[in-house]
């Protein structure tokens, strides 16, 4: 066992390695450039401070009861969690907080890699090389605080439980459940304030949230897993992105992914809801086209065609004649409303009667309380909803929109 009690403080200029477990009851402070190794488990005592500007490679469990931090100016600083013999416990009475992480721990095959009962607050880069990380079952969190990110998330390494991102910017979140990884993804936020975190459930929801109690036009929902995405003291409403794969996603609902959509558990309504689906064939996903509340239970579903549009998704205003706005087949003797929102989720032009009376999109806001209202809109990506309703049936169908100059 060995004893750091370094009152005055201790600065590392050269790699330093210790063999066996360390118990840290002063000040450390692991400069840039510079190597700490411990071999054996790593306990930070009520009375230990860890500045980690260096590189930190912990080979065991790490314990901490009081400040493992970094210097907030520098970037370079990096904790390798590279596990030699089983597991590597993360634990302790006070938050961790690791400017950058790697997670290497191939020595457990029967489960978790890195078993986390401590909150763990990431402010760089998480990079997932090997190994799961499970903080359900031991009651703890990850944390990306705001600016940071992640690499490398598979089906070898990622997280088994709840994971919390803090920040106005976009995150998928690395998550999963048993041995599959599974991500969610939220669009950009408003401040930098904003959390909402993510879980994965590779189970069914029925039991919870009765998959026969759904809108009409929901064909066939998702029977085998569904993810959480909740709100922590956010103001913002966020996109959601949620991905399918053969191995966990039901055949009836991927066999046709044109008609996958998003679909959502309404707790008023005790029904799943459709929200609708912006599908990604390349990457297998299917994202919300409007910012919903964030709140809630989701999956994915099949969703039932009743009607067919014809959507002239490129628009281009320029007074050439050609594509001046957006048209739509079909419409005729229907009641419709058309709703388009930009990249980040915010709603830029609503209508009913779509079509009527110059009733049209022409690449200009409508909405009330936006500084943009009754100016033209810059070129970009968008994304339409159309909700028609003819002869009693309801339909929605939702696409991208481009609009250039």
């Amino acid at each position: 066992m060995r004893l750091l009690n370094l009152k005055g403080g201790l600065l590392l200029l050269l790699p330093y390695f210790v063999s066996a477990q360390t118990i840290n009851k002063g000040e450390l402070f692991v400069a840039p450039n510079t190597q700490l190794s411990s071999i054996g488990a790593f306990d930070n005592t009520t009375t230990g401070v860890v500045i980690n500007d260096g590189e930190l490679f912990l080979y065991s469990h790490l314990n901490n009861s009081g400040l493992v931090s970094f210097n907030r100016g520098n970037s370079s600083g990096i904790i390798r969690l590279y596990g030699e013999s089983g597991y590597q416990n993360i634990s302790g009475s006070v938050p961790i907080e690791m400017n950058n992480v790697e997670f290497k721990n191939s020595n457990s095959d029967k489960g978790a890699a890195f078993h986390v009962s401590n909150y763990l607050s990431i402010f760089g880069t998480a990079d997932f090389k090997e190994g799961i990380i499970d903080d359900d079952a031991y009651d703890g969190i990850v944390i990306f605080e705001n600016g940071s990110s992640c690499l490398n998330a598979s089906d070898k390494s990622f997280i088994d439980g709840e994971v919390k991102k803090i920040g106005n910017k976009d995150f998928t979140f690395p998550i999963g459940d048993r041995l599959k990884y599974r991500s969610v993804g939220i669009s950009a936020l408003k401040i930098d304030s904003d959390a909402f975190s993510g879980k994965y459930f590779l189970e069914n929801a029925d039991n919870l949230y009765p998959l026969k109690n759904k809108e009409k036009n929901i064909l066939i929902i998702n029977s085998k897993e569904y993810w959480t995405v909740k709100k922590a003291g956010a103001a913002s409403d966020i996109i959601i992105t949620l991905s399918w794969d053969e191995a966990t996603t039901p055949a009836t609902i991927i066999e046709s992914p044109s008609d996958i959509h998003i679909v959502r558990w309404d707790n008023s309504k005790k029904a799943w809801v459709d929200q609708g689906g912006i599908v990604n064939l390349q990457d297998k996903t299917v994202s919300s086209p409007a910012s919903i509340s964030g709140e809630g239970v989701f999956t994915i579903a099949k969703f039932k065609k009743t009607n067919s549009f014809v959507v002239y998704n490129s628009i281009s205003p320029n007074n050439d004649g050609l594509n001046e706005y957006l048209r739509i087949d079909g419409l005729e003797g229907t009641e419709n409303e058309v709703e388009i929102y930009n990249r980040w989720g915010v709603k830029v032009f609503q209508t009913t009667a779509y079509g009527t009376k110059e009733n049209v999109f022409d690449g200009f806001c409508n909405v009330k309380n936006l500084l943009l209202r009754n100016e033209k809109l810059p070129s970009g990506t968008y994304f339409y909803i159309l909700s028609v309703t003819k002869d009693q049936v309801d339909t929605k169908q939702t696409g991208y929109l481009y609009l250039s100059e």
